[in-house]
Parts: structure tokens; sequence; C-alpha cells
């Protein structure tokens, strides 16, 4: 015998419950629908079968509870919880492992920034030996260019092997200064990381955030990164670039050497008060765009080298990406001597 659905009241259920049979009462579900009517009945019709229900015994104590059916919105829901979970629970033990890493490699904050500033050294000695490198490549050049300036006086043509060793060391100046920016960036990416592994040093190990040795946390000083400005396209490059010869020929104390679309150069310091300047226009490979990077050289001679350390030339050096980006060039600390191209 089936009994039909009713909606009742809260406060009746119980009753309903009292004065079915015994037989009868075995099979009875309470549920309640989406407008808050709760029904008895023993069956459930099958409009009803998604909801949560309740089997009832005797007295009314329930017996079984039976969820109500997900809907295909909660089911997609849970899988992506799933995910979300199985991706947390992934990155925690990576998380861990590291920490166990970090730990068995370092027993103080001290050994990490040691072993930090020997990396940020190691790759300073690397750029030292590049910008060594594109000294002895400016002077080459410009013996090249002074020998095919004389050859054209002359009325002589210029030689195949001329022309492309000329062509050559021009290239591997622009490479060179690409590998110098490289390895900034890669001294930017060393620190970064060190930092991040300081901080969680000292969270596992419950330390204060200071350091026992302040010179073991210096940073080495300014970056070459500081100098580099990135342009979106060919048409804000070139804006930009004109710009950028601007800024040589304020700046630089000797004569400009090369003027071309890549690369904007004066000429190798002679003098302990000489200032290089060496732009580089480094496209992009994979998009459009460019670094504008420019590179400032004093002699490397006692007094060069301490006027490359001077606030004004520091100047000269921060200024450029201002003064690239729309802003103002920053004071020469010298009047700059008259410039040529050859």
């Amino acid at each position: 015998m089936s009994r039909r659905a009713y909606k009742l009241p809260i406060g009746l259920v119980a009753t309903a419950l009292l004065v079915a049979s015994p037989l009868e009462a075995a099979k009875i579900y309470r549920w309640v629908d989406a407008e808050g009517n709760v029904h008895l009945s023993d069956r459930v019709p099958a409009e009803h079968v998604g909801n949560a229900r309740s089997e009832l015994s005797e007295s009314g104590r329930e017996l079984k509870r039976v969820q109500a059916a997900k809907t295909p919105e909660e089911i997609a829901r849970e899988k992506e919880l799933e995910k979300l979970r199985a991706e947390q629970q992934r990155l925690i033990e990576i998380q861990r492992a590291k920490d166990q890493v970090l730990l068995r490699t370092f027993r103080t904050e001290d050994d990490l920034l040691m072993a930090r500033n020997g990396k940020l050294a190691a790759i300073d000695s690397n750029i030292n030996v590049i910008r060594s490198n594109i000294r002895r490549m400016k002077n080459r050049l410009a013996e090249m260019q002074q020998s095919a300036a004389a050859r054209e006086r002359q009325g002589q043509p210029l030689s195949q092997n001329l022309l492309k060793d000329i062509e050559n060391t021009r290239s591997q100046l622009r490479d060179s200064y690409t590998t110098i920016i490289q390895k900034e960036q890669e001294k930017e990416s060393i620190r970064n990381k060190a930092s991040r592994d300081l901080a969680r040093f000292r969270n596992l190990k419950n330390l204060r955030e200071e350091n026992t040795d302040p010179q073991l946390d210096e940073t080495g000083g300014p970056s070459l990164l500081d100098t580099v400005v990135v342009c979106a396209d060919d048409r804000a490059c070139d804006q930009a670039w004109i710009k950028v010869e601007e800024y040589v020929r304020q700046h630089a104390t000797t004569r400009l050497q090369m003027l071309s679309d890549s690369i904007i150069m004066s000429a190798a310091p002679l003098k302990d008060d000489d200032i290089s300047l060496t732009a580089s226009r480094i496209r992009h490979k994979d998009k459009p765009g460019a670094e504008l990077f420019m590179d400032l050289q004093c002699k490397p001679s006692p007094l060069g080298q301490e006027l490359c350390k001077t606030e004004a030339v520091e100047k000269i050096r921060l200024g450029f990406r201002d003064y690239i980006s729309g802003g103002q060039a920053q004071p020469d600390p010298t009047p700059p001597r008259e410039m040529e191209s050859e």
C-alpha cells in the first residue's frame, strides 16, 4: 500500500508518525522541498528523488540520511577543488624539500650571505673581463676606422677584409654588451633568491631579522641594469634612439667614434678625466622592441677609476633612464670636448 505525500507543518510530523502502523512506519521518508514544505511518505516521488531525505523509525528517530544529489555545477566545483588541493599539496611537498636543502646547506645566515656574495663576485669578475675586452675592441675599431679614413682620403678602395673586420668588431661589441646585461640580470636573480632564502631561513630558525655582520649584506653598489631602458616597438625605439644620441653627445668627453642604428659609441678614454659612453640597441629576438643599454667607462688607471666613483659620474649613469624616458639630463660634471664622428 502506498501512502500519499503530505505537506505538514513541522509541529505535526511527530503526531503523523505515531498514528502510522508499525508495518507502514518502517518505510517512512521525510524531506523538505524547494519551497520549505515538509513531506512524509512511504515513497519518494521522482521529482523529489534528488532532495536530501531521512528514513525515520516508528518513534520518529532518524535512522538514515541521504544527501541531496549534486548538481553538475557542484560536481564540477568539487573536481576543481580536488585539483587545487592536489596542486597545493604538491607545492607544500616542494617547499618542504627546499627547506630541508636550505637547512642542510647553511648552518647560519652568514653562511648564506657569504655564498651569495661569492656568486656575485664571480659574475663581477666575468663582467670585468668582458669590459676589458670591450676596451680592446674599441681601440681596434678606432685603428681600423682610421685606416679606412686614410685610404678614402687617398682615393684608394677599401678592402673587403677591412670592411668585414670592422663589421665583425661592431657585432662583437653588441654581443659583449648583451652579455653584460644578461650577467647583471643573473646578479639580480641571485640577490632576489638570496633575499627569499634568508627570510625563509630566519623563519625556520626563528631568528630576528638582523645580520650579525653588516658587511656580509652588501649588494655591491648600483647595478648596470639601472641604465637599461626598454622600448616596446620600432617606432618607440627610433624616437628613444634620438634621445640616446643626444645624451651621449652631451655627456661623453671623448669624440664620437661610431653612430649607427644599433650602437652609438664615443672613443675609449685616454686621459684620467675622460668619460666614454657607449649605447647599444639590443633588439628582442622573440618580440617587438629592444633594450637600450648605456655603458660608461673611465680610463683604467687609479685616477680614472676614482673618477668613475664620483657622485657627478654616477649622476650621468643614473640620469640616462630618466632622460630617455622623458626627464631631463643630469648636469655634466665637466664641459664636453668637441666630438666628431669618423
